[in-house]
């Protein structure tokens, strides 16, 4: 196997990854400490936490949370280290973990972004009903299905521009929320859904990014799934705890199909109700495997995470951080065709993702010299995307 490409660390002054760590991490640490009334402890943790980051090194875990032993390896290569030094992937996952700890969220089980989430779905509401009101419409005339799963894949990429880690909710949520053909550099949704065809019809899996937005259009693409019978089942892959402060986690989608079941919308209201009916029976599935809250990369992953895709006719990965996991977060030339540097899919893969850091593969050169004339912060901002795939060799 080539040598991989070095990873992405916050030491690089002057990229968005060393701004990343150097004042993002504190920002929301600081924004935890505003929307909550944590205990003297808690709050003290929490700002000792602030102060390491600029300060302090890596070490290890104190709390005793979920999948503690593997986090005790996770941490060993890197104690010692500044967390600027530390490889950036790392880093971030490190950071969630030890706000938990700090919280003591592993006692309490409450989620401290709970107050961002909230204010997201409020939010998600309006566009959901924009969408599932053209959707209908098109499905009650006989439009294609592979038309309408384009139209809400649509949907499901741009809506995670809507980032609470980088933009929060009182704030809108996003720097801006607008799909644009001609910013999104790759677009092989085509290609996914023939190959999907091919095998239909198959368990589909989604693996969710954040709440919000963006899940309230995953899950108006795994009810056109469903519905249109182009899957036998959706398996729906969140985070087992709080991270990223507004990733999925299980309650999270559930409290998301309770609103949608609940809304004045009938169309909405509707897809909501299948929703639930296709829980109750056993077609719409959530689970959350520890691999997506560890730090570890796509080639590394568990055989597990491979057995639980066996027969998948699509896995579709939502959402910037999962993309930076599939190529490792590492400095790969942007023109590296996308396959390589995933390094292997056990089933046919399909990444939606808008650009928010400084990783990329799969793009032509033309389009990356397009992006970079246009608009030089194209990379971070979340205006740019990829629909990018990759076909099972397994």
């Amino acid at each position: 196997m080539a040598t991989l490409p070095a990873p992405l660390r916050g030491n690089e002054v002057g990229t968005f990854t060393h701004h990343s760590v150097a004042v993002r991490l504190p920002e929301i640490a600081r924004r935890l400490l505003a929307d909550n009334e944590f205990d003297a402890l808690a709050t003290t943790e929490v700002e000792s936490l602030i102060d390491e980051i600029a300060n302090g090194s890596i070490r290890e875990l104190t709390g005793s949370g979920l999948d503690q032993s593997s986090w005790d390896s996770y941490v060993a290569p890197h104690a010692g280290l500044t967390w600027l030094d530390a490889p950036w992937f790392f880093v971030e996952l490190y950071f969630y973990r030890r706000i938990l700890d700090a919280v003591r969220y592993w006692e309490t089980q409450q989620d401290p972004y709970r107050r961002q989430k909230t204010l997201g779905l409020e939010q998600a509401i309006a566009p959901g009903r924009i969408t599932i009101n053209s959707v209908d419409a098109a499905y009650a005339r006989g439009v294609s299905t592979d038309y309408l799963l384009v139209q809400l894949t649509d949907a499901a990429l741009w809506g995670n521009q809507v980032d609470l880690s980088l933009w929060p909710a009182e704030h809108g949520g996003a720097a801006a929320v607008d799909s644009h053909e001609d910013r999104l550099l790759v677009d092989h949704r085509p290609a996914a859904i023939r190959s999907l065809r091919d095998r239909r019809p198959p368990p589909v899996d989604i693996v969710l990014d954040n709440a919000g937005a963006e899940l309230v259009a995953d899950l108006l693409v795994a009810d056109l799934l469903l519905r249109s019978d182009l899957a036998s089942v959706v398996r729906l892959h969140a985070k087992a705890y709080p991270i990223f402060v507004s990733d999925a986690m299980p309650i999270d989608v559930t409290e998301t199909m309770r609103h949608l079941a609940a809304d004045t919308n009938p169309h909405l209201r509707s897809a909501g109700e299948r929703l639930a009916a296709e829980t109750g029976a056993g077609r719409l599935v959530v689970t959350a495997e520890p691999f997506w809250v560890s730090p570890l990369e796509w080639r590394d992953r568990p055989p597990s995470i491979d057995e639980a895709l066996v027969g998948a006719g699509l896995m579709i990965v939502k959402g910037d951080a999962n993309y930076r996991r599939l190529l490792g977060d590492r400095h790969w030339d942007f023109t590296t065709p996308f396959d390589d540097a995933v390094g292997g899919v056990p089933a046919p893969l399909l990444a939606l993702r808008t650009l928010k850091s400084e990783v990329a593969a799969g793009i032509s050169q033309e389009e990356v010299a397009r992006a970079a004339a246009s608009d030089d912060k194209w990379l971070v901002n979340g205006r740019w995307a990829v629909a990018s795939f990759a076909e099972s060799e397994m």
